[in-house]
């Protein structure tokens, strides 16, 4: 098959961690032919979808992950699966892109699918589950998230496309610098975040389970570093072995038929505790940690899945 990857570029991968490397690495050692571009890369001519791509060797070689062939333009039509790989923010660019490849005949699988990427935002996709979730509100205005405070030892403020535990605050609602903080966030009231109440266990890191078509692969445990809050790796969380609980797997029962009608073919949930905290479907990370641990070469497995046309 051919396989192109838009994703950002080849220089920013950290192969020894990489989950988008690691899934080119499979491709390439199933003998497929792997390409490489970024979402600017896309053009659209006469109603067809042209993009400027890179054909790229990938070796299991931490010093060097890649030999790019040349630059050159082709029909994306030509592309058997072309894997959305691109780093969030959900932006603006980001919605053109998903538009863009949404003009790709049917022949040209494309995952995730666009639409889903439109359809469940990362944070707010989680608030479609009250049950499963803290307590939390969507609103600009601050006084809404005054109240909502009000009685609370600490609450979590967030942005809706925030990523990789960037803009989040952990405030004390009798802070002196509360008001000031949901002003910054909401942008004078003009910008809808989140508050969220705070998860006690929190302090025992979270779980990324990373899910095939709607079905659980594997967890992983993030835990935070000595000093901080954030679990996530990017923001220097470290990753640990971890196993699912009956909890767990209701959570992925009850959201996994909502992502694979969606067309959401891999994805990532983050459990705190026993709640569902975020829906990650943009590009879930965590899967190169958890082929180490389960000793299962997953990301051949995700491959094997595309050439079975699951």
């Amino acid at each position: 098959m051919k396989i192109a990857f838009i994703m950002d570029p080849l220089t920013s991968v950290k192969p020894q961690k990489d989950t988008t490397y690691h899934l080119m690495l499979a491709a390439a050692e199933r003998e497929h032919q792997v390409f490489y571009l970024d979402q600017f890369d896309l053009t659209v001519k006469s109603g067809l979808v042209f993009g400027h791509i890179t054909e790229v060797a990938v070796h299991n070689d931490m010093e060097k992950p890649f030999t790019p062939g040349d630059k050159v333009e082709v029909d994306m039509s030509e592309m058997d699966v072309i894997l959305i790989r691109t780093d969030p923010p959900f932006d603006r660019a980001y919605l053109y892109t998903t538009l863009i490849l949404d003009m790709l005949p049917p022949t040209t699988r494309v995952l995730n699918r666009p639409s889903g990427l439109r359809n469940w935002n990362e944070k707010l996709a989680a608030v479609l589950y009250p049950d499963l979730t803290p307590n939390q509100i969507v609103t600009q205005s601050a006084s809404i998230i005054t109240k909502f405070a009000e009685g609370k030892k600490r609450i979590i403020l967030k942005p809706i496309d925030g990523f990789a535990g960037r803009g989040i605050f952990f405030m004390e609602p009798n802070s002196p610098n509360f008001d000031q903080t949901v002003d910054m966030m909401t942008e004078g009231e003009t910008r809808r975040i989140i508050a969220q109440d705070f998860v006690p266990r929190a302090s025992e890191g979270d779980k990324r389970i990373l899910l095939l078509n709607g079905e659980p692969i594997g967890a992983i445990l993030r835990l935070h570093p000595e000093g901080k809050e954030l679990n996530n790796l990017d923001a220097g969380g470290s990753a640990h072995p971890t196993e699912l609980t009956e909890r767990d797997l209701e959570i992925c029962r009850r959201i996994g038929p909502g992502l694979k009608k969606e067309g959401v073919f891999f994805s990532g949930i983050d459990i705190l505790g026993d709640m569902l905290i975020e829906i990650n479907v943009t590009s879930p990370t965590g899967l190169q940690q958890l082929c180490q641990f389960s000793g299962i070469a997953h990301n051949h497995n995700i491959i094997e899945a595309l050439e079975g046309g699951k």
